[in-house]
């Protein structure tokens, strides 16, 4: 809140009510490689098994840990890189 409020950006904050154990066919998540790594398990189990995950926000020097915490869970199956940014691809095995 206090991000949005120093930048003059309007914060709107929405409960949709998916309930908390509810599985995903495509996942998502353009956040840096800390919280993407610390994420992998909670990400994994809200990915339903043949899912797919989007995973971006990752520093190209940083893909490497990315790929050791999504593999125990995830065939990483696409890799791109753009100015310094890396974007990561898996199917939930």
């Amino acid at each position: 809140a206090g991000n949005a409020e120093r930048n003059g950006t309007k914060l709107q904050l929405f409960h949709s009510g998916i309930p908390l154990d509810m599985q995903f066919d495509i996942v998502v998540a353009n956040i840096l490689t800390n919280p993407l790594c610390v994420l992998a398990p909670l990400l994994a189990e809200r990915t339903r098994q043949g899912g797919l995950i989007a995973l971006s926000g990752i520093l190209s020097s940083q893909v490497s840990q990315v790929q050791e915490a999504y593999r125990p869970a995830f065939e990483l199956v696409a890799h791109a890189d753009k100015e310094g940014w890396s974007l990561l691809e898996g199917v939930r095995q």
